[in-house]
């Protein structure tokens, strides 16, 4: 039975069929807050309780420590569980798939691999007024789709475009906040036939104020790639800029080239670091194979990236630091007001400055047995015990950072690495040296040449 995209839609609604999210962490979570804010019934699948029962509190994205009342809602029409037969009896027209498709920093089709059998029964085993649609939210290498999520569906003896839809809609848009949210960044969505297609972008026009069809469902899961893959390569070529022209002040540079219309920010940093962007160029170079001659300049990038902040320590922050005796990190997140460390450039500069003799790290949103867990070092009260330092390495822009009055605290002659200019214009004591990155050294004797400077910092 061929479903319509307008009765998929209208049964939606009238929650006389739910949405099925197969994976509750980031994506599915945020997923089934929108939708249920639109009047959907949505049931969750997660292998982990303590997800399940937090969004059964209504707590959507309570794995981030973020400011209150972010992607948190009391409602009625969502539900979650551990027993994914649970899913058999909710009459499931759209099933989101968005479980995690990498191992550390490599792609891994595991989870996808995992899921997909128990999607299939679910399916088999439905309701069967709507002919189900099975959307890939995750990022994946375009040709999983044949080889895990097709392949699947035929084993379990469904029949694609006929039992079942299938589609890629990879996100693009931040967890929380409004200026990134699903509702307001364009969705690309793509089905693997012309009217899976058509449901699927009827399906999200339910919350994106803005869908863009692809030609097909593996030119949309290829789109995250290289979107990511785009702002990968300049984020590497930056650093790789700040590095190759000390006697110059890249930081600067790089927001006077901005200022074209068609040149993007960038602003030199302590690494790359997230869940998608390092990530993007792995992913683009399995699909193109290990000896696409046309992927060299990925594989180069890769490479500089991977051994960037020890490079990066030796050339430029080892004078500044080598004497300090108490440094800490500041900011054990990659990104600003979030609690997510993956491949978070703070741990590279924990590496480093290990054999420092008093090394600690604070995070405003992570607990001292949460940084002794993941960092094995103590932590601190903050600001309080900036006094106590003679190194600080602020890696994160978090708000706490921004705003705390650091200026009675820091002691005279104190080293401070800031990654994106937090407190370039804080008032410090005498005798502080102050290191950008991507600026000259604070002792460097030519005249500085003012100019036009990011307006907020930027996130890698």
């Amino acid at each position: 039975m061929i479903a319509d995209a307008a009765a998929t839609v209208d049964a939606l609604r009238r929650q006389d069929a739910a949405v099925g999210v197969w994976g509750c962490g980031h994506i599915g979570a945020s997923a089934m807050y929108y939708f249920s804010r639109q009047g959907v019934r949505c049931v969750g699948y997660d292998i982990a309780q303590s997800r399940v029962d937090e969004i059964q509190r209504g707590q959507f994205l309570s794995t981030d420590v973020v400011p209150s009342g972010r992607l948190r809602a009391e409602v009625e029409n969502v539900r979650a569980t551990t027993d994914w037969r649970e899913l058999i009896d909710q009459k499931i027209a759209v099933h989101l798939v968005c479980v995690p498709t990498e191992r550390g920093a490599e792609p891994s089709s595991a989870s996808l691999e995992d899921v997909m059998p128990l999607i299939a029964e679910v399916v088999r085993a439905g309701d069967r007024g709507l002919t189900p649609v099975v959307i890939i939210e995750s990022t994946i290498q375009p040709t999983w789709l044949d080889t895990v999520v097709l392949s699947q569906l035929q084993a379990a003896g469904l029949r694609p475009g006929v039992d079942v839809h299938v589609g890629a809609a990879p996100r693009r848009d931040w967890f929380s906040g409004t200026e990134h949210s699903l509702e307001n960044l364009p969705r690309i969505v793509g089905g693997v036939t012309p009217h899976a297609t058509k449901i699927i972008t009827a399906f999200y026009g339910l919350v994106c104020r803005e869908i863009v069809p692809a030609s097909d469902a593996y030119h949309a899961a290829f789109t995250k790639v290289i979107e990511n893959l785009l702002r990968f390569q300049g984020l590497v070529l930056a650093n790789s800029l700040a590095l190759a022209y000390p006697q110059y002040d890249m930081t600067h540079v790089l927001a006077l080239a901005s200022t074209k219309w068609n040149i993007p920010l960038y602003h030199p940093s302590l690494g790359v670091g997230g869940h998608c962007i390092p990530l993007a160029p792995r992913y683009a170079l399995a699909e193109g194979g290990p000896d696409n001659p046309y992927l060299r300049p990925v594989r180069d990038a890769v490479e500089f990236n991977a051994r960037y902040f020890a490079r990066l320590y030796q050339e430029r922050l080892r004078d500044l630091l080598h004497d300090c005796r108490s440094i800490v990190i500041l900011g054990l997140a990659y990104t600003a007001d979030a609690k997510m460390h993956k491949l978070s450039p703070a741990l590279d500069a924990l590496e480093c400055l290990k054999d420092t003799p008093r090394l600690r790290v604070h995070d405003p949103y992570y607990s001292a047995e949460d940084i002794d867990d993941i960092c094995g070092v103590a932590t601190l009260d903050f600001p309080e015990d900036l006094h106590d330092c003679d190194g600080i390495v602020l890696v994160t822009p978090h708000t706490a950072y921004r705003q705390a009055d650091v200026s009675r605290v820091i002691r005279p002659g104190a080293v401070i690495v800031d990654n994106f200019g937090t407190w370039r214009d804080a008032d410090l004591p005498a005798g502080v040296r102050y290191h950008e990155v991507g600026r000259r050294y604070p002792e460097d004797s030519r005249p500085s040449v003012s100019g036009r400077e990011p307006l907020s910092a930027l996130t890698a």
